[in-house]
């Protein structure tokens, strides 16, 4: 009996899904412009700045990456990510914790990046041994050297790069913020300062 072939929709530049589908490892599949392969991709930290990176099996090529997969026929984005976790490392996700970052597009691939900012102990991660020969946590200069000298997926390494540029513009907007709070807290406070000496002159 010929084994069941994994079927997937296309989607497009703006990370839609369409009707249209791809037979997973079809070769002679012609991709038109603006059609794309769905994955997802998770990103964990934790409060040391470390990101979990995992090596894949021996049959895998026993390379660096990340925590993701395909989205199937019919599934949603949150879904696909949800099952790719549990089968891939075993862990039941919270969808309420993580947080969504948006797509990228690398080549025929479109990819949705998930974050989550956890403290994980490395014991509760069960590997499927097919897909994951281990899990660490690395820091983010050791990661940039693994993609520097291709020990990185590559197109893992720009989804990583994508991930530090958003946690470097929402830190710049979070500074940007309070330092715009505390120069009008310290107007108001001027101010308010300057009418209570006004008032007093006035009494005097």
């Amino acid at each position: 009996m010929e084994e069941d072939k994994e079927v997937i929709n296309l989607y497009d530049d703006n990370g839609n899904k369409t009707e249209k589908t791809y037979v997973r490892g079809d070769k002679f599949h012609k991709f038109n412009r603006g059609e794309h392969i769905p994955i997802v991709m998770f990103f964990i930290e934790n409060s040391k700045g470390e990101f979990l990176i995992q090596k894949t099996s021996k049959e895998k090529g026993n390379v660096f990456g990340v925590t993701g997969g395909h989205i199937d026929v019919n599934e949603d984005k949150e879904s696909a990510l949800l099952r790719e976790v549990k089968e891939e490392i075993g862990l039941n996700l919270d969808m309420s914790e993580v947080k969504y970052l948006g797509h990228i597009v690398t080549g025929v691939p479109i990819r949705f990046l998930y974050y989550l900012k956890k403290d994980i102990d490395l014991n509760d991660f069960v590997l499927d041994p097919e897909e994951v020969d281990s899990v660490r946590y690395m820091e983010v200069n050791e990661i940039l050297n693994f993609i520097e000298e291709d020990l990185f997926i590559e197109s893992h390494g720009i989804c990583f790069n994508k991930i530090l540029e958003f946690k470097k513009k929402n830190i710049i907007w979070w500074k940007d913020f309070f330092t715009i709070f505390f120069i009008l807290l310290f107007w108001q406070v001027l101010f308010a300062c300057v009418f209570i000496l006004k008032l007093k002159t006035k009494k005097i």
